[in-house]
């Protein structure tokens, strides 16, 4: 969290300078009470957002950088802050988003935080289009764009509006889904509608697991679509259980044991003198690192923009189901009758 916070400031002083006027490489910035190093791989990936966002300035536009977001005209209490704003007059506004994060990918396509933004900036500015860009430096194809007309914020607003006055009423409908993912709603843990999600998805009543076979393409696309989304819960679950228990709670049937980690060395350098002589060279091992570790090793612009397609490739690991809008070529399905033929 307090990476991205200084990455984000970084690339803000970038923009607005034209240059880099940052800290040097290796300062240590004080953020959120973390001392965070300003790495080289930190500095290549501002840098790539930078020049992203200037690849998009065209003469005439007006930039706006951290714009805090009013949609006062949708409901009094809506606002947000978008990393970068441009405008061109009469023709469209972009909003850009930074996600320092390498995780999981973010796509833009129809992203609503960003159409939230995008919606605040044309209400208040005479556009015709939007175009909302997610910019993830440290995740592969994490540069991505979603653009249509303003018809569509306008569609977008009367949704935003029904949904942000019924969410203010008193017993407002609490709703689980997709959106609940890494988030840090305080009482997600408790949240009924979540616990509701899970047994709706994975039980049929509360003492079975229904088998996988039996399960309808319907419920299957419900399981793909909310199992991030239940695991995620499941884990804070068993967070928050973990805090109880060491606060002296008990939990009938359960108890807290340390975790050990992997097997290291007291100290090196007597195991070296112990079973040098003996071993040699077979107490040590090398290869080579990974591609990945090379690129934040050497940095982008050593490498080029080439480097993967040269130097790497990616071979065949089986197969994955990913939402329509993810990155790759569908498997052209063959029937298994016609492989015989």
């Amino acid at each position: 969290m307090a990476e991205g916070t200084v990455a984000h400031m970084l690339a803000e002083h970038w923009l607005k300078a034209n240059k880099n006027p940052g800290p040097r490489l290796g300062e240590i910035i004080q953020c959120d009470g973390f001392d965070v190093e300003v790495t080289e791989a930190m500095l290549d990936a501002v840098e790539e957002y930078v020049q992203y966002v200037r690849s998009h300035i065209k003469k005439g536009a007006v930039v706006r950088f951290e714009e805090k977001v009013e949609l006062k005209e949708v409901n009094a209490v809506m606002f947000g802050t978008a990393d970068t704003v441009i405008v061109e007059p009469f023709k469209a506004v972009h909003i850009f988003d930074l996600k320092f994060g390498q995780g999981k990918r973010v796509s833009a396509w129809k992203n609503k935080q960003l159409m939230y933004y995008a919606l605040g900036v044309a209400l208040k500015e005479d556009v015709s289009r939007f175009v909302i860009h997610i910019c993830q430096p440290r995740v592969e194809d994490g540069f991505t764009k979603y653009e249509g007309p303003i018809e569509e914020l306008k569609d977008f607003e009367l949704e935003l509006k029904v949904k942000a006055e019924t969410a203010l009423f008193k017993d407002a409908p609490l709703i689980a889904g997709d959106w609940c993912k890494n988030t840090f709603c305080p009482n997600r843990v408790n949240c009924p509608a979540l616990a509701g999600l899970a047994r709706e998805l994975v039980v049929r009543d509360f003492d079975s697991i229904p088998a996988v076979d039996v399960l309808t393409v319907e419920q299957i696309q419900k399981v793909l679509r909310y199992e991030d989304t239940i695991k995620d819960w499941m884990a804070k679950v068993r967070e928050h259980a973990t805090e109880l228990m060491l606060q002296g709670v008990d939990i009938p049937g359960w108890k807290v044991v340390e975790s050990l980690g992997h097997a290291k060395w007291v100290d090196e350098g007597v195991v070296t003198a112990e079973f040098g002589e003996e071993f040699g060279d077979k107490l040590y091992t090398k290869k080579l690192v990974s591609p990945a570790q090379f690129e934040k090793l050497a940095g982008k612009k050593r490498l080029g923009p080439n480097f993967r397609e040269d130097y790497t490739v990616r071979p065949k690991a089986g197969y994955k189901v990913v939402e329509e809008n993810e990155k790759g070529e569908t498997v052209k399905l063959t029937k298994a009758e016609e492989d015989f033929k």
